[in-house]
């Protein structure tokens, strides 16, 4: 382990121990907040932590856009098969525009994920809960990517103040 741990410098820890700081402080949100898939929290995690801050916050902008846009054409969907339309054309219907979007903006590819995960990885229950708790473990995990970020640098700019 030693070996391993010798071929990375402390900015590659430091980025390695700044996800699981987030990891595991979105984790314990979801748990405290009763969330059943709370794991996409922690997939947001790994998404929008990047090496320095302005990566992260600009990384944690990209996803929740995305998200809102992708959870917003998936409950369009679902309230369409909760009303008896076949599911894989609302899906269709939903992907065009939001690919297409994509093709002008790419940092807006989330949004096909996140229609993806609310209309083909549903399960029973209400239309509207599937993609409001999807919108909320996302924000969770992009709050806490942000805060452990946000705690770096201020620990880093007090560690050179004091130098």
């Amino acid at each position: 382990m030693r070996a391993i741990l010798s071929a990375f410098g402390p900015t590659e820890l430091g980025y390695a121990a700044r996800i699981l700081a987030a990891c595991i402080l979105a984790y314990g949100a979801s748990l405290l907040l009763g969330f059943p898939e709370g794991y996409w929290s922690l997939i947001t995690v790994v998404i929008v932590v990047q090496p320095d801050l302005p990566g992260t916050v600009s990384a944690s902008r990209n996803r929740i856009i995305g998200t809102l846009i992708g959870a917003a054409v998936g409950a369009l969907a679902l309230l369409g098969r909760d009303h008896g339309l076949p599911t894989l054309p609302l899906y269709a219907a939903g992907l065009v525009p939001l690919v297409l979007l994509t093709a002008i903006r790419p940092t807006l590819r989330l949004s096909c994920i996140t229609l993806t995960i609310v209309v083909l990885a549903s399960g029973s229950g209400a239309t509207i809960i599937l993609p409001m708790q999807r919108v909320a473990e996302i924000i969770i995990g992009t709050l806490a990517a942000l805060l452990v970020s946000l705690v770096h640098l201020s620990a880093r700019r007090a560690t050179a103040g004091s130098a």
